[in-house]
């Protein structure tokens, strides 16, 4: 698709991509901030409310594999689109539900749309761009989820502070039909290949330390969104912050994670992955530990979620470097699972979050974002051994000396 004169050169519309999977990802975060207005507006829990980001992620989790290989064969620029406009009709779904049961509907139909998308924008980018810099293209593409929250997150809770939280999920829809008509207009229309099947695409959960691997992004995941998706109502009740100045603390995390992520990639490029996760998610299990107590105080909570912000993403990129290392040749299919954990981890922490917020313990939300993570460094830990235990049962055996006895046996002559 890319001509010589391009070569070396990521191609420019990736960037309309990336708008893409930032429309994707401020869909996702967003909940996080709107969460205490949505609750009262429908007259939710906020555990309950919180439910709406495990519908979300619970679609995407098992959507993912299945979606991707029932539509392996299309073409991917029609499907591109159409993918984009159910992902823009559940959000207006989302912004016009009078009730709990159509919020949550709306949030599959976003969620199904979310999944397809994800995976068939980063194809289309690696087959838009010269070879040399397929990685870059990738890496643009993934920028839209991070941008999401550095920017569209707390835009989209200002835009609820001033108006409703409905017009926030219309913002996303307004993205997604802007991401329709470029991708008309501007993409390729890029053939697709035989692409693999559901059965081939799940097999991958067979490669050697995949499972392990995939339980290490789960729990990481959920060690991180245990606080996110409640932080709404945690700065509310615990740190007594009002909407608009949440909207700052948000941005603040944002731009941490958006530094954060391009750590992880330093990280990955001079020690490799395994090293860059022991230390990222060490770093993160005793920061979440370090905000528990800071969140009383508001100067110092807003100081200290932009740094767990900068301690979080760096984890990211290096388990997508891993995923790929692992799965070799499978490596795309292994990421997309991979991806899928991401959202089994958010579905995990929306759940145990809601135990806490139930129980009046917002606050301590923190301290089990903290427990996951030192399961993920655990599982880590396991999933290492059991790759150097593997490499030494697939390495040759010397071959041991004849004792006397062996020379002077007749068999052994001959």
């Amino acid at each position: 698709m890319s001509s010589a004169s391009s070569a070396g050169r990521v191609d420019p519309r990736v960037w309309l991509l990336a708008l893409g999977t930032f429309a994707t990802g401020t869909d996702l975060f967003i909940v996080a901030g709107l969460l205490p207005a949505v609750g009262r507006d429908l007259h939710l829990s906020t555990a309950l409310a919180g439910q709406t980001s495990t519908a979300f992620a619970a679609t995407y989790a098992v959507g993912a594999p299945i979606l991707a290989g029932l539509t392996a064969k299309f073409r991917r620029k029609p499907l591109l689109i159409g993918v984009m406009l159910v992902f823009g009709l559940g959000n207006l779904l989302s912004a016009v539900s009078a009730n709990f049961t159509v919020l949550l509907i709306s949030r599959v139909i976003t969620g199904a749309g979310a999944a397809l998308y994800s995976a068939n924008a980063s194809a289309v980018a690696a087959r838009i761009s010269p070879p040399e810099v397929r990685g870059r293209a990738l890496a643009i593409v993934y920028a839209g989820m991070t941008s999401a929250i550095a920017f569209g997150v707390p835009i989209g809770n200002w835009i609820g502070e001033l108006s409703s939280w409905r017009w926030a999920f219309g913002l996303v829809a307004v993205l997604a039909a802007v991401t329709v008509a470029g991708i008309q207009f501007f993409l390729p229309d890029v053939p697709t290949g035989p692409g693999a099947t559901v059965r081939e695409r799940m097999a991958a959960i067979r490669i050697p330390q995949a499972p392990t691997h995939l339980l290490v992004t789960a729990l990481w995941t959920a060690g991180t969104f245990t606080v996110y998706t409640y932080l709404g109502s945690i700065l509310e009740q615990v740190t007594g912050l009002s909407a608009g100045q949440q909207s700052w603390v948000l941005l603040l995390f944002g731009v941490g994670s958006f530094g954060g992520v391009f750590v992880g990639g330093r990280l990955a490029d001079r020690f490799g992955s395994v090293v860059g996760l022991s230390i990222t998610i060490t770093a993160l299990g005793l920061w979440l530990v370090v905000l528990t107590p800071t969140l009383q105080w508001p100067l110092v909570a807003a100081l200290a979620v932009g740094v767990w912000g900068l301690v979080h993403w760096p984890s990211f990129p290096l388990l997508l470097h891993r995923a790929l290392g692992i799965g070799g040749d499978r490596g795309d299919m292994l990421l997309a699972l991979n991806n899928s954990a991401v959202y089994v981890g958010q579905m995990t922490a929306a759940a145990v979050g809601g135990l806490l917020a139930d129980a009046d313990m917002l606050r301590w939300n923190p301290l089990a974002g903290a427990g996951f993570e030192l399961l993920a460094g655990l599982a880590l830990v396991v999933s290492v051994g059991a790759l150097r235990r593997n490499r030494n049962r697939k390495r040759p055996q010397p071959v041991a000396a004849p004792t006397d006895a062996e020379e002077s046996s007749p068999a052994l002559r001959g």
